[in-house]
């Protein structure tokens, strides 16, 4: 038996950190990891915590206190989970209790509300708790102790006894302002004879429901009032039952009518027998279902869902982001019901959340849908975990800690339970499709389901607008469609992907964009020094007023924003049903689904919207997409920027053209003939994936490396510098005592991007590991020893998604 519990607490000045508590005799058979405890903490008083590990001795000078109550028998996570979340902390140089922070729903560490009650009023030993319940049977625990006027220790060692001999039980509310625990009454028909015709009104109604009605539905039914029930009540002829309420956030979806499942291409039933056998083998190898825009991707996972409830076993589904997340959650619900399917994400109110939590402990839930957060969702015996539009860089969180990767972490949680893993894509991440590739794992959907043709794409060239004095955001060709899509009563979707970086210098006459020579990504504009820098190895020179290509003596800047678009539309085509759909459409609870269905059922001609709008959507009377700059996908300082660029474009094309009617794709941009842009007309992943690898290939970037990215901030620019420097210069040392620097490469120190964010000026170095988990070991152990002065940030930043 073990002597020690460690106890995770949460405490405003102090964070998330864990101590030792002694364990009671009487809680030793009983207690596990996972659970909620209530403990003393100095002058916090009584707090709730969770159990994560036991021991046998304590440090020297330690006195450990002990732990006072249990305050559930179920475990809020299992021993299996508490390594999963112990390995992402050590892949990700995070601290373990940050990792179950961002995990566990702060709900649970919020005060508990806890109430005793006497079961056994002819109790006749001696106890000041007995004799103070005899006169009121139900006490809230606080009140109970300042009345029995007993020391924390000995009232809750008191309260202990009393409950191992059966007197007492002690209810547990965990509760927090802003999402307390809901109830609602119901009624329960005990004994309907009654010689009082009114009273017997009522009686006959109650008796006519199958099952329990509300207490505030009944009253409208029976015509009568909430005191006539409370009397009756009294009478013994009905009871008043309260039931916790379980607050849904897929109740927005429950009047949707149902869907049936319909019949499967050819290619869709050969997909899903080969998923259909991974599922029966038990197997955990990842899948990738590649398959064109528009292919019945998302049938097939339906079918393999079906599949897996039919096997006794749950659901985890993954979409990038919230209106992805919540739009397919609405299909899944037509499917299978609200019921037993949940969506999870920073959308849903904590009150939701919880609740969602409490039927995931109690297996209520099968299929759990939602973005990146949904991955640590302890959902009960997982047989399939499906990750859609996979290449997504949503799946990344860049900030704060822990910034993991949830596509690579469910992997991880497939491997570790035994589960099935679906990746879906249109355009595959590279390094996804190259691993695929070399273990035989690729479905492949090659055409779209109906025989629907693929969009036709047009490439505008906007030096030629500019020629003919065409200035506006529209070409010409662009403004005719969307004026002929309006006419004809269709709908279009415009695309501006505001992440393009406005300070790119390129050429507006011949497309030129100054690159790197080392790095081949674009250089970025530093105006305080008027130079072209690269942000991965620091190459440096000076602005060029004249394009080496052409001799244009006229470079420009360029990008333009979701707003000005709006704008620029509603001026335009003032009779059109204009929605804009941005990050701000998140902001108010729901307001992306209204615009989405909106959308779907005709209601908004023309959406403008950032890179949300480029997947998921399948209107089928979405006959024109406009990309209004194409460019400035490719325009990033960044090597995953081609890859992104090609994604977004072919990704928004596919929304055209799904139903009976074709579409028509347009891409503005100042170079035409940039690979990945023909690539992404064509719809030509191959073509584009083989060019790409190439590259990745010369440069050692994933798949053929790992990154590993340091960022070192701070308000003395001297001082972080210095400092990056210090860490390379120490690095590469070791590396090359070790003999390994062809295999661990380390770039910079070089600014970031954004040099200075809140006053704060950035460094950030770059490490390729080639030596896989060992050099990832090497790696993780070397900056885990790095002691940061108390005025220097360090962000470590394992498999970045990005270099901003």
């Amino acid at each position: 038996m073990n002597k020690y519990a460690q106890v995770l607490v949460n405490i405003a000045k102090i964070g998330t950190r864990t101590f030792s508590y002694l364990i009671p005799d009487d809680f030793q058979d009983v207690i596990k990891v996972g659970q909620p405890v209530l403990v003393p903490f100095g002058n916090q008083g009584v707090i709730n915590a969770f159990v994560v590990g036991f021991s046998d001795y304590l440090p020297d000078g330690i006195k450990a206190k002990s732990i006072y109550e249990i305050l559930d028998n179920e475990p809020i996570f299992d021993i299996e989970y508490l390594h999963f979340l112990n390995w992402v902390s050590e892949y990700y140089c995070c601290d373990f209790q940050t990792v179950l922070a961002s995990a566990v729903p702060m709900k649970f560490f919020s005060q508990a509300k806890r109430v005793v009650r006497l079961l056994n009023p002819d109790f006749v030993g001696k106890s000041v708790l007995v004799d103070i319940l005899k006169q009121k049977s139900e006490i809230p625990s606080s009140t109970l102790q300042k009345k029995s006027k007993l020391t924390s220790s000995k009232f809750y060692e008191a309260l202990r006894k009393l409950k191992l001999q059966g007197v007492v039980e002690v209810v547990t509310i965990v509760e927090e302002k802003s999402s307390q625990t809901q109830f609602e009454k119901r009624l329960v028909l005990k004994n309907p004879v009654t010689d009082n015709k009114r009273y017997a009104a009522v009686l006959e109604v109650l008796a006519s429901y199958d099952e329990m009605p509300l207490m505030s539905e009944f009253l409208k039914q029976a015509h009568t009032t909430a005191p006539t029930v409370k009397k009756l009540s009294d009478l013994g002829h009905l009871e008043i039952i309260e039931q916790e309420v379980y607050r849904n956030p897929l109740s927005v979806f429950a009047n949707n009518k149902s869907d049936k499942f319909p019949p499967m291409s050819k290619e869709q039933e050969f997909a899903f027998g080969k998923i259909k056998e991974a599922l029966n083998e038990g197997s955990s190898k990842p899948i990738l279902l590649y398959g064109v825009t528009g292919s019945g991707k998302t049938e097939v996972y339906l079918r393999a869902m079906k599949e897996t409830l039919d096997k006794g076993q749950n659901v985890l589904f993954l979409a990038p982001e919230i209106a992805i997340a919540s739009m397919l959650t609405e299909r899944i619900a037509k499917r299978f019901g609200i019921d037993s399917v949940a969506i999870w994400h920073s959308s849903i109110s904590d009150g939701e959340r919880y609740d969602v939590w409490e039927k995931i402990r109690r297996n209520q839930i099968k299929i759990l849908a939602g973005a990146r957060s949904a991955v640590f969702a302890p959902l009960k015996n997982i047989g399939l975990i499906v990750i859609d539009e996979e290449h997504d860089s949503s799946y990344k969180q860049t900030s704060p800690a822990p910034r993991y990767n949830a596509k690579f972490l469910a992997e991880q949680r497939a491997k570790r339970l035994g589960a099935s893993l679906i990746m879906g894509s249109a355009t595959p991440d590279v390094a996804t499709f190259y691993r695929a590739m070399n273990s035989g794992m690729i479905l492949e959907l090659k055409e779209r389901f109906g025989d629907s043709n693929l969009a036709d794409v047009h490439i505008i060239d906007m030096r030629d607008e500019m020629a003919n004095k065409n200035h506006s955001i529209f070409s010409r060709s662009l403004k005719n469609a969307m004026e002929a899509n309006l006419a004809n009563k269709k709908q279009t979707i415009l695309l501006i992907n505001r992440r393009g970086f406005s300070t790119v210098v390129h050429c507006p006459a011949c497309g030129y964009v100054a690159e790197c020579k080392k790095c081949s990504i674009p250089l970025i504009l530093h105006k305080t020094t008027d130079t072209l820098r690269c942000h991965y190895c620091n190459y440096e020179q000076e602005m060029i007023d004249e394009c080496p290509e052409c001799g244009f003596d006229a470079m420009m800047t360029s990008g333009i924003g979701t707003q000005r678009v709006e704008e620029e539309v509603k001026l335009k085509f003032p009779s059109a049903r204009v929605a804009r759909l941005d990050s701000d459409a998140l902001s108010r609870k729901n307001l992306h689904i209204e615009i989405l269905r909106k959308f779907q059922n005709g209601e908004i001609d023309i959406l403008v919207g950032t890179q949300m709008i480029a997947k998921g959507l399948d209107n089928p009377n979405v006959t024109l997409v406009g990309v209004l700059s194409a460019d400035s996908s490719f325009n990033l300082p960044d090597y995953r920027a081609s890859e992104r660029g090609f994604q977004l474009l072919t990704q928004v094309a596919g929304r055209a053209g799904r139903g009976e009617f074709d579409g028509k794709v347009y891409f503005q941009t100042y170079s035409p003939d940039f690979y990945a842009l023909q690539n992404a007309q064509n719809q030509d992943y191959q073509n584009f994936y083989k060019n790409e690898m190439e590259e990745r290939e010369d440069l050692a970037y994933p798949p053929f490396s790992q990154m590993v990215r340091l960022v070192l901030s701070s308000k003395n620019e001297y001082r972080a510098e210095k400092l990056a420097q210090e860490i390379v210069l120490r690095l590469k040392t070791i590396i090359d005592k070790q003999g390994t620097s062809e295999f661990i490469e380390v770039l910079g120190p070089a600014a970031c991007v954004i040099a200075r964010i809140k006053d704060e000026y950035r460094f950030q170095i770059l490490i390729k590991n080639r030596l896989e988990d060992k050099g990832h070991f090497f790696i993780t152990s070397f900056v885990n020893k790095i002691i940061m002065p108390a005025d220097i940030k360090l962000i470590i930043d394992i498999d970045p998604s990005d270099m901003l």
